[in-house]
């Protein structure tokens, strides 16, 4: 009798808390909700430590998808309710293989944030809500959609403390609801480090200058295209605010060149920038900087460097 699918669910789910509990190496702790009613199959967070932690939904595949060829996909296909749809920066998507033959998980896995997920990989409407579908090239060479979300098994722990030492960093486009005798407890700043503005003037803006301060990507829609990039100088050119990025996911009217290459460079409007939302622990940058750039003459904030009571005027040569 074949495994059902309420049978294979619960295995991915023990696979993938064995396996972050083994490459955390002690330093993490994993906890299985009694009931997934917020769409989380998994609560991870720092052992011993009170800092908030995050979120994971599991969704595992048996078998390699047969579609492409010689090439190898691993793609899961689930629906989700409205009503219960998440774009939440604490919450992520687990993506694996489990090997029946071997009894375990197949490298590489995928740790991609809920509204990546679901922006990627929506596919229409069913009767059981939202359909997504997620088919990921498992080459190590290749260069599609949800390769910047691809780990070796080996690094779960290691990515997993990343996510969670970023999350306290993390904006949401979303309002944070709270009980009414909650108390929300945050880690006092320490001396020396950059304050990230909480009070916005204009909450796009904001949410991008917080970027470039802590240094996280961002994926929004700009000209009918989602991208994902990483902010470096936020500013204004003329007095339009201007930000310039570098973007190493989604799509451009150009297509883009490796992930590295100074060609994948882009000056953005903020007021066209839509749907934006924080990719916390990820952050890509060109093997070589820009000495010069055109994008923004009047610097607010760039990631290379903190801003500055006096606003700096940097012009191309």
């Amino acid at each position: 009798m074949p495994l059902s699918a309420i049978q294979k669910g619960a295995i991915g789910q023990f696979a993938f808390l064995a396996a972050a509990l083994v490459t955390g190496r002690g330093q993490i702790e994993v906890y299985t909700p009694a009931a997934d009613n917020e769409g989380r199959d998994a609560e991870v967070r720092r052992h011993l430590r009170r800092l908030a932690g995050i979120g994971i939904q599991v969704k595992i595949a048996f078998g390699l998808s047969k579609t492409g060829g010689r090439r190898k996909y691993l793609a899961v296909t689930f629906s989700i309710p409205k009503t219960r749809l998440r774009n939440d920066p604490r919450l992520w998507y687990f993506i694996g293989l489990y090997d029946e033959r071997q009894l375990r998980l197949q490298d590489p896995v995928f740790l991609i944030p809920s509204a990546v997920l679901h922006r990627l990989a929506r596919r229409g409407k069913n009767r059981r809500g939202i359909q997504f579908d997620v088919v990921a090239n498992l080459s190590p060479s290749s260069r599609d959609q949800w390769s910047p979300y691809r780990i070796a098994l080996t690094d779960l722990g290691k990515r997993l403390l990343e996510i969670i030492d970023q999350a306290p960093l993390s904006t949401s486009g979303e309002a944070s609801r709270f009980p009414a005798d909650g108390l929300l407890l945050s880690r006092a700043m320490l001396r020396g480090q950059r304050q990230l503005r909480t009070a916005p003037i204009d909450q796009t803006y904001d949410l991008i200058r917080n970027a470039v301060l802590a240094r996280i990507s961002l994926s929004a829609w700009y000209e009918g295209h989602l991208r994902l990039f990483s902010p470096f100088i936020l500013g204004s050119k003329a007095g339009d605010p201007h930000v310039l990025a570098y973007q190493f996911g989604g799509t451009s009217h150009k297509k883009l060149a490796p992930d590295g290459s100074p060609e994948n460079w882009r000056c953005l409007r903020v007021s066209e920038l839509t749907e934006i939302s924080a990719l916390p622990g990820l952050w890509h940058a060109p093997r070589k900087g820009r000495s010069f750039q055109h994008c923004v003459d009047q610097v607010d904030v760039s990631a290379g460097r903190p801003s500055s009571a006096r606003p700096r005027l940097r012009r191309a040569a």
